[in-house]
């Protein structure tokens, strides 16, 4: 389970401007962010790969749907908002696959957000914590594909990198 630290309390600081009926985090962790969700919206769902974390998240939060799989591959409908903070740091080897989101740090960060695509309502938003880290050309060139509009919600400078929440809209 990834713990809370700097990139979680960011992402459910950010998250808590938004409100409306359905939203969805991909990557539950300890739930520190469905927490927030569940302040401002109606239905909130969740999903991590990790029984430990899905089994930490409801006993912290248990209106929470929950679904173990891997991104958003377990849901249909749509959401008003999707959140993630996903690994993003580089690493051709993924020696921790809960902080390195592979060779560029966007790999895994592209693989949610498609995952999430088809889900996201016509004028939802999309949350994404990215480091400076990591490729952003990388990332930039996807939503450039994806005809996707980008925004940087809020920034914090750390000793060695910035971390950015990103708001993707159609």
């Amino acid at each position: 389970m990834y713990l809370p630290a700097e990139d979680t309390y960011l992402l459910a600081e950010c998250a808590l401007q938004y409100r409306g009926r359905w939203a969805l985090e991909i990557g539950v962790g300890s739930g520190a962010v469905v927490r927030a969700l569940a302040e401002n919206f109606e239905n909130v769902a969740g999903s991590d790969i990790d029984w430990g974390s899905l089994r930490h998240c409801r006993a912290q939060e248990p209106r929470v749907m929950l679904a173990c799989c891997d991104a958003a591959s377990a849901f249909c409908g749509t959401f008003d908002l999707i959140v993630s903070n996903p690994p993003y740091l580089p690493d051709d080897e993924k020696t921790d696959a809960t902080v390195h989101g592979g060779p560029s740090g966007v790999e895994t960060t592209v693989r949610f957000v498609q995952s999430a695509l088809p889900l996201l309502a016509k004028d939802g938003r999309m949350l994404v914590v990215v480091s400076s880290l990591a490729d952003q050309s990388a990332l930039d060139s996807f939503v450039k594909k994806e005809r996707l509009k980008i925004k940087v919600i809020k920034e914090k400078a750390l000793f060695f990198e910035r971390l950015s929440v990103v708001e993707l809209t159609f």
